[in-house]
Formats: structure tokens, C-alpha cells, sequence
């Protein structure tokens, strides 16, 4: 489902200067599948997810998705890519305060031009099997970490995506939190016959995965 070709990411340092984050690098994740990737700071890993989801752009190589290939798209072709194939989860929750348990959850159906008491349902439905049902009225500022981030997870699922892309989702919780959402989060997808591509330092959950790859000097082992 998603392949990534001999993908190279450069940043330029200074007037002469290259720093090389992504070297050759090769990925295949099938659809359905869980797949795990660790690696020490600095190495790329955000910097890989950024490419998958259209966010950034690779130096040379290819992104390819159901056999399409999307980094020679426009920024508007990408951000409509985003919309209707990918969810991602982020470390930092990035709720909106102002709306609601219920509402978060429900944002990129109403985004989409979804009837809004259809999209309340929908959630609601969601939320139940995310364990947020009793919150679903609550701010979300009002919220535990574990529960905010269980919040961002069923966000990102609403939709239905064919892929789930999350960046260190656990980085903030401690372990009994963290292994409520990674259980949320595997659960959905394997319901939803939805790839996940998860970033962690997380050793304690990598048994939870099908595949778990390493991220080392700028390719992946």
C-alpha cells in the first residue's frame, strides 16, 4: 500500500553546507499492517513521516501510494491526499480548546462537509470504544494526558484512513496510559484493517507490533 523508493533528504547548513537526514532510504508497509520504528534522536524519524504524509518534500526518491506516486504533487493535491487517506496522531495532542471532547473527534468529519449530527454519532460510537464516553462533553484542557491523547487517536480514525502515521504518541504518558492508547490504537486499525506506521522510543510496547525496523544513519534495517 505505501512504498518509499531510494528516499534522500538533505537540509542545507550555511551557504555551502549539506547535512544528509535520509540516505537511500527503502520502506514497504502493507495495508493492514502494524508496523513499529525506533531510533535514536536526531536520526529522522519525524522527518520520514513528514514525507509519507505529504508535509515536506524528499530531495530525490519517491513516495508511493496505492501504486501513485505523491511527491510530484502540488501542495493542494497533498493536503486533499491528507485528508482522505492519512490520519496522524502527534505527541503533543494538538486539541483545540475551545471545542469539546465529542467535537475534536468529530472535526475532520465536519471539515469534509459531513452532516454534523451524523458526525456527532459517528463519534460518540468512537469515543465509546476509546473508553471517553463519560468525557465526550468535557473541554478538552479539562482532560488527563492519557485521556487527551486517547482524544487525538480517535480523531485521527474518524475518517476511516487507509494509513494511521503517529509520532511518538506515548512520549508524554506514563506506562499504564501508554499502553491504554497503544492498545486503542492497534485495536482500531486491525477493526479498520488500517496501516499503522508509529514512531517510538517505547520499548515496553514494540511486542505489540508486526514489524518493528530501525532507523540508522539515515536508512532503515
Amino acid at each position: 500500500m505505501l512504498e518509499c523508493r531510494s528516499i534522500v533528504k538533505t537540509y542545507s547548513k550555511g551557504a555551502t553546507e549539506e547535512i544528509k537526514v535520509l540516505s537511500n532510504l527503502n520502506l514497504k508497509i502493507d495495508l493492514g499492517e502494524i508496523v513499529a520504528l525506533k531510533g535514536s534522536s536526531g536520526t529522522g524519524k519525524t522527518t520520514l513521516l513528514n514525507l509519507i504524509s505529504g508535509l515536506d518534500y524528499p530531495s530525490s526518491g519517491d513516495v508511493v501510494f496505492r501504486n501513485k506516486i505523491i511527491t510530484n504533487q502540488n501542495t493542494s493535491q497533498l493536503s486533499l491526499f491528507r485528508r482522505n487517506h492519512i490520519g496522524i496522531v502527534f505527541q503533543f495532542f494538538n486539541l483545540i480548546n475551545d471545542l469539546t471532547t465529542l467535537e475534536n473527534i468529530c472535526l475532520p468529519l465536519i471539515i469534509r462537509g459531513q452532516n454534523k449530527s451524523l458526525a456527532m454519532s459517528q463519534g460518540l460510537q468512537l469515543a465509546t470504544s476509546f473508553e471517553l464516553d463519560s468525557k465526550i462533553n468535557h473541554p478538552v484542557q479539562l482532560l488527563s494526558g492519557g485521556e487527551a491523547q486517547r482524544v487525538s487517536v480517535a480523531r485521527a480514525m474518524i475518517t476511516n484512513p487507509d494509513l494511521i502515521l503517529a509520532d511518538e504518541p506515548t512520549g508524554n504518558l506514563d506506562s499504564t496510559n501508554a499502553n491504554l492508547v497503544i492498545d486503542c490504537l492497534i485495536n482500531q486499525c486491525k477493526k479498520n484493517n488500517t496501516s499503522l506506521f508509529l514512531v517510538t522510543h517505547n520499548e515496553s510496547i514494540l511486542s505489540k507490533f508486526d514489524r518493528v525496523l530501525h532507523l540508522e544513519n539515515g536508512t532503515i534495517s
